[in-house]
C-alpha cells in the first residue's frame, strides 16, 4: 500500500473519532452542568472553560472568541467552527476529503455513508444545537459516525487499509478516553470535600454514560460508584472497548496485521512504545495513581500517545521521503 494512502485511511479514522469523542466530551459537560442543577453554574465560566483546556485548543479558542468561556462560544467552537481543526464540522469535512481521496478502496456505501452524513451537518450550527437539546444532537451526531463504522465493518476488506484504519481509530479512542476522564476529575471537581457525595456520584454516572459504559460497569463491577472503581474501570478494564488499555490493545494487534510478513518491521518503534503502554497501565495501582495526581497521570499518558502517534508517522508514512532528503 501507498504511505499517501496508508494516511489518508488513518487520518480518516482518527478524524471520524475524534469527531465522535468530541460529542461524547460536550455530553459529559452538559450532563454534569445540568445535574448542578443551578443556573449560576450553566452561565458560569469555570462551567466550560474545561472544555477548551482539555481539548487542547485553548490558544485558538481564546484568539477567536475572547477571554469569557461560554456554553455558546465553547459550543461553537467544538461543534461548528471551522477555523478549529478539531471541531465535529473540521473533523468529518476532512474525513470525508480523505474519503474522497480513496473512494476506489471503498465500498459505494461506505463513501455514501460519510457523504450524506457531511451534507446533513454542514448547515448546522448553535441555533440547531439549542432547537434540538444538547443530548438529541450530540446523540444524533455519535450515531451518524456508528452508522458508518457499522457500514465499514462490514464491507470493507481485512487488508492494509482495514488495519491502518483500525490503528488510528483505537489510539484516537484512547487518547480521547482519558481526556473524558480529564474533563470530570481535574477541571470539574477540584475540591476534596465533593468526593464521595451523592452529587459525585450523579457525576461519575454521566462519565460512564458518555462513554456509553454505565451498563456494562455495573454488570462487570458489581458495587457503588466510586472515583477509584470507575477510573479503573475506563484507564484499564481488558473487556470494555472503550478503555485505554483495551484500545491499546486493540492498536497494538493492527500494527501487528499491518507488518506481517515484514521482518524488517517486526519491533517497530511504534508497536514498542505502545507495548511498554500496556505493560505500564497494567500494573499502575489506581489508587496510588489518584493520590500523587490523576491529572498528571492522564497527561502523561496522552504524552505517550502523541510519542506513539509520532512513531507511526515516522515509520509508516514519511520515512522514505525523509531518507531521500537526507540523500539529497
Amino acid at each position: 500500500m501507498l504511505s499517501r494512502v496508508a494516511n489518508l485511511i488513518y487520518w480518516m479514522a482518527r478524524q471520524l473519532e475524534r469527531a465522535e469523542n468530541t460529542a461524547r466530551i460536550v455530553d459529559v459537560n452538559s450532563q454534569l452542568v445540568l445535574d448542578l442543577q443551578s443556573r449560576q453554574a450553566a452561565d458560569d465560566p469555570k462551567s466550560w472553560e474545561p472544555l477548551v483546556y482539555v481539548s487542547g485548543g485553548e490558544e485558538t479558542f481564546f484568539e477567536l472568541y475572547g477571554k469569557k468561556a461560554t456554553e455558546r462560544s465553547v459550543v461553537e467552537f467544538m461543534l461548528f467552527d471551522r477555523r478549529n481543526p478539531s471541531s465535529i464540522i473540521s473533523c468529518i469535512s476532512q474525513a470525508r476529503e480523505n474519503a474522497r481521496c480513496v473512494r476506489d478502496l471503498l465500498a459505494a456505501e461506505v463513501w455514501e455513508t460519510l457523504n450524506t452524513f457531511y451534507l446533513k451537518l454542514k448547515d448546522d450550527d448553535f441555533a440547531r444545537y439549542a432547537q434540538l437539546g444538547s443530548a438529541e444532537y450530540l446523540n444524533r451526531v455519535k450515531a451518524r459516525i456508528h452508522l458508518f463504522n457499522g457500514v465499514a465493518d462490514s464491507m470493507l476488506p481485512r487488508g492494509s487499509a482495514w488495519w491502518f484504519f483500525q490503528l488510528g481509530r483505537h489510539l484516537e479512542r484512547a487518547d480521547n478516553t482519558s481526556r473524558i476522564l480529564d474533563v470530570k476529575y481535574f477541571m470539574l471537581l477540584p475540591e476534596a470535600s465533593a468526593v464521595g457525595t451523592a452529587l459525585d456520584m450523579v457525576q461519575w454516572a454521566s462519565v460512564l454514560r458518555s462513554c456509553s459504559g454505565f451498563e456494562a460497569f455495573r454488570r462487570s463491577r458489581r458495587g457503588q460508584l466510586s472515583l477509584e472503581r470507575v477510573v479503573d474501570y475506563l484507564l484499564r478494564d481488558d473487556q470494555f472497548p472503550r478503555s485505554v488499555l483495551y484500545s491499546l490493545r486493540s492498536a497494538v494487534h493492527a500494527l501487528a496485521q499491518i507488518v506481517e510478513g515484514a521482518a524488517h518491521l517486526t519491533n517497530n518503534r511504534a508497536s514498542v512504545l505502545t507495548e511498554a503502554l500496556i505493560r505500564d497501565l497494567e500494573k499502575t495501582n489506581t489508587e496510588q495513581t489518584i493520590t500523587d495526581g490523576l491529572h498528571e497521570f492522564l497527561d502523561t499518558i496522552q504524552l505517550r500517545l502523541n510519542e506513539v502517534h509520532t512513531a507511526v508517522q515516522q515509520t509508516f508514512i514519511d520515512y522514505p521521503t525523509n531518507q531521500a532528503r537526507i540523500v539529497a
